[in-house]
């Protein structure tokens, strides 16, 4: 993140003192400033950057998202009660964190852990007091090519089809743990992949479970392309 906002900062001083005509014009000068007009996010800030689809000024709202959740959490030194997933740089690395814990606190081999989603019935951070009792929080997720349909008090919600107009559906805050992969159950369990961005392919992040009805078949949503994002672009 630093690197990132270090490197901008200082293509945005010499730009401007090009402008100005304190020095000369380069040709990543050039670049930059025919990046901003178009609302594109200049190639040498994404060679830096997580994946992202978004335009410059949608991009650069969503930079300042990321940079607040970093403060916040360094800030408090502590685990968040929920975490914008989309907001880290490497996500698969936070998620093999969380394995990791876990198989150190229960003395268990980390290639033989499994993180285990539930999605609560809530997409407000209010909703959730602290950080929760097994696992971590994860916030700001999207689903692809299905919907979601939410779960009744304790009852978790599942997968079903999507609605009208609503192509990215925001999905609940989801509670994250590790458990044993004999332990891990996929009954009425959808092998659900989780990407970064719309563009799927090398944005793969790693596979989840996502509920489904029982009387549901896995088959329906792998033809459908259902997947989870960080980001709905």
């Amino acid at each position: 993140m630093n690197m990132l906002l270090s490197h901008m900062r200082f293509s945005m001083i010499d730009l401007e003192k090009g402008i100005g005509g304190l020095q000369n014009i380069t040709e990543h000068m050039e670049s930059l400033g025919a990046d901003m007009q178009k609302n594109k996010v200049n190639s040498l800030w994404a060679e830096m950057a997580y994946p992202s689809l978004k335009g410059l000024s949608a991009w650069f709202a969503d930079l300042l998202e990321r940079v607040s959740q970093v403060v916040e959490w360094t800030t408090k030194v502590s685990l968040l009660k929920s975490i914008w997933l989309g907001g880290l740089f490497n996500s698969m690395s936070f998620l093999t964190s969380n394995m990791q814990v876990a198989a150190r606190a229960n003395s268990l081999p980390l290639d033989f852990m499994r993180n285990r989603c539930r999605f609560y019935n809530t997409r407000d951070l209010a909703d959730i007091t602290g950080v929760p009792a097994q696992g971590i929080n994860v916030h700001g997720l999207f689903m692809e090519g299905a919907g979601w349909e939410d779960g009744k008090g304790e009852d978790e919600g599942y997968i079903t089809e999507s609605k009208m107009k609503d192509l990215h559906p925001l999905m609940p805050i989801c509670n994250v743990f590790a458990v044993h992969i004999d332990e891990m159950s996929w009954v009425a369990m959808y092998h659900c992949p989780l990407f970064s961005t719309t563009l799927r392919g090398a944005t793969f992040i790693t596979q989840t479970n996502v509920r489904m009805d029982p009387d549901d078949s896995e088959i329906r949503w792998i033809l459908a392309g259902a997947a989870l994002l960080t980001q709905d672009d």
